[in-house]
């Protein structure tokens, strides 16, 4: 497996998890499963006279639909409208934000700087995809994002026009404990949000789609009559194009794709334009420019790294899951022994109430045991739709179910643990620890 969701798709669909307390402390392609895990599981429909939403698969990054949304993952399919809160327990501030200036389009009749006579198009195709294979590079979408590519340690990503308001934020990997989102509030403060790998070599290029795919299509281009433009209808290379611009969730409904590359003479920079049509859901244009190729920079996510100090275990969750279990139950539940910085997590609402919530802990391994005691002391009480000896002869671990019934709503709790055994083999490299699973529902019970 390679590649998560798709960086709009992610901003749409609002990755919710709380972020990481740290002493220290948006796709590209986003990602979420918010974990990278795609685990299948599901809070099943009690045979008492409550009635408890069915919840499939547990995506630790929860998503919102949209019109030019991108779909490389999975979401979580709850019965509740996606109202995600982030808290922080902690955050150092940057010295600034980063500016960032819009890029001018390439054109291909520009001569190179310096006096320097230009390359041939066969030489500027050539060098440019030298540069993307650089892992280094800043593309830019009119009215989306400029994103940053800095090796495989940082893709930062500014927004703009309707997406502005997404403030700054992106990936990095922090310092040997792995890849996890980060965001800039308000103050500039970069702050450590969710995990996504807890692996320290888990690479940005091989976790989210970059502009290093592009280089895997220089074969694909073929020469048009004009000088450095040259043109494809290999989709692959369209489908990656369209996940960069933001519409990857209509690869889906592609009929064909036009794509169209157009080349600076100096080979430093170029103008990707692909048109995908589809049979029945209209046509989608994406036009991106690509650049800074083997020079791209980020002061403020860089200083920070280089001055960050390692995060350690909290033994709390995260500020917005405990505020939302306090305010769907009354009282606030006691987090796993250990729980940890390397975690992923989502709040949902309904009609302006908590309905769902979920947390994954990618470092605790398995506290299933303990925390089934905690449920019990804290009056929850093992559900009969628990089916131990099944779950282990088909799953081989169980999936427990405890209830309480809270001001004439029935609060479901879901508790598992994924052993490392029992993920795919990309994710047993994310998650070499397993993953504790929590998810928290509150449903009306029938009259």
């Amino acid at each position: 497996m390679k590649k998560h969701l798709s960086l709009l798709f992610a901003l749409l669909i609002s990755a919710c998890s709380g972020p990481a307390t740290s002493a220290t402390s948006s796709g590209s392609s986003e990602p979420t499963i918010s974990s990278s895990t795609e685990s299948s599981t599901s809070i099943v429909e009690s045979s008492s006279t409550s009635t408890t939403s069915v919840i499939s698969s547990t995506s630790t990054t929860s998503s919102i639909s949209s019109t030019t949304s991108q779909s490389n993952s999975s979401t979580s399919s709850s019965s509740a409208s996606s109202t995600s809160s982030s808290s922080s327990s902690s955050s150092v501030t940057s010295s600034s934000t980063s500016s960032t200036s819009v890029p001018a389009s390439t054109s291909s009749n520009s001569s190179s700087q310096g006096g320097e006579q230009p390359l041939s198009s066969s030489e500027a195709l050539n060098k440019f995809h030298e540069g993307l294979k650089l892992k280094n590079s800043t593309f830019f979408v009119d009215g989306y994002i400029e994103e940053k590519l800095i090796g495989d340690e940082i893709l930062a990503n500014h927004y703009y026009g309707n997406f502005a308001a997404n403030g700054d934020d992106g990936y990095f990997r922090y310092l040997d404990q792995g890849l996890y989102k980060y965001k800039v509030d308000e103050q500039g403060n970069i702050i450590v949000d969710e995990c996504k790998s807890i692996n320290k070599d888990t690479p940005i290029t091989e976790f989210f789609y970059t502009t290093y795919d592009l280089s895997d299509y220089k074969s694909k281009w073929k020469a048009t009559d004009e000088p450095y433009v040259y043109a494809s209808t290999n989709a692959a290379l369209g489908e990656s194009v369209i996940e960069l611009g933001g519409q990857g969730i209509f690869n889906s409904v592609a009929k064909s794709y036009s794509n169209t590359l157009e080349i600076a003479s100096d080979g430093k920079s170029a103008t990707y334009t692909t048109l995908l049509k589809t049979s029945g859901y209209g046509d989608y244009t994406t036009v991106l420019v690509v650049s800074d190729l083997g020079t791209t920079k980020d002061e403020v996510v860089e200083a920070f790294l280089a001055s960050a100090t390692p995060m350690e275990a909290t033994n709390e969750f995260p500020n917005d899951v405990k505020e939302a279990i306090k305010e769907m139950t009354g009282e606030y539940l006691a987090a796993p022994v250990g729980a940890s910085y390397a975690h992923s997590s989502y709040v949902y609402t309904l009609q302006g109430e908590v309905a769902d919530i979920g947390y994954e802990d990618f470092l605790v391994g398995d506290q299933v045991a303990n925390y089934r005691q905690t449920l019990l002391d804290a009056g929850y009480n093992l559900s009969d739709v628990t089916d131990e000896q099944g779950d282990l002869k088909e799953l081989g671990y169980v999936r427990y179910y405890y209830e309480k019934v809270v001001d004439s709503s029935l609060i479901t709790i879901e508790l598992i643990f994924y052993p490392k055994v029992n993920l795919g083999a990309y994710e047993q490299g994310l998650f070499p620890n397993g993953i504790f699973h929590l998810r928290i529902v509150k449903s009306q019970i029938e009259q």
